[in-house]
């Protein structure tokens, strides 16, 4: 069976139309932050109420630059999971082996970690859209259900954003401009 997922971009417009265009073309992100999250590769929401905050940010950010949504059908055949325990435990541990052979920091950022998998330990023959959660503290903890960061108890929250950094064209199935609603 066939895994797949609907994702979401917001990029500056010429980016979204070569990404549309180009059979092969990745809009690569040159975010700043890219070592602490995931790495090299373009990175995609898993909803519009997620790309549409974000779209809104980059407009407030770079009010000189149009900015469009896209949309993108995606094989996830080749996921690493990084929301899944199990898969999490087990890239630990192989970091630290790794880094004990090749007499590495073990305390280098998820996405340098990522990059080097990826890149000189040939991941990315395996591996090809990389998934996890990411903390958003100033969500809005008021709504249809409410929660608190500082609990210890396991509760519903929109404090939390699922994100995927997709690293070859290969697994995008189709792609299109999001059409706004309304």
């Amino acid at each position: 069976m066939e895994s797949k997922a609907i994702l979401y971009h917001s990029n500056k417009e010429d980016e979204c139309k070569r990404f549309i265009s180009e059979k092969d073309y990745l809009i690569v992100s040159k975010n700043n932050k890219d070592d602490i999250w995931l790495g090299k590769g373009m990175y995609f929401w898993d909803n519009r109420g997620n790309v549409d905050w974000w779209n809104k940010k980059q407009v407030k950010r770079h009010p000189e630059d149009i900015f469009s949504i896209i949309v993108a059908n995606v094989n996830l055949e080749g996921l690493l999971d990084l929301t899944d325990i199990e898969i999490y435990e087990k890239l630990e541990e192989l970091w630290i082996t790794i880094c004990k052979k090749a007499k590495l920091n073990v305390n280098k950022p998820l996405g340098n970690k990522l990059n080097y998998l990826m890149d000189i330990e040939k991941y990315s023959i395996v591996y090809s859209v990389i998934k996890v959660y990411g903390k958003y503290n100033r969500t809005p903890s008021d709504g249809i259900f409410k929660f608190d960061y500082k609990t210890d108890r396991a509760e519903p929250t929109i404090g939390v954003k699922c994100i995927y950094n997709v690293m070859s064209a290969d697994c995008i199935i189709e792609k299109e401009y999001l059409i706004k609603e309304g």
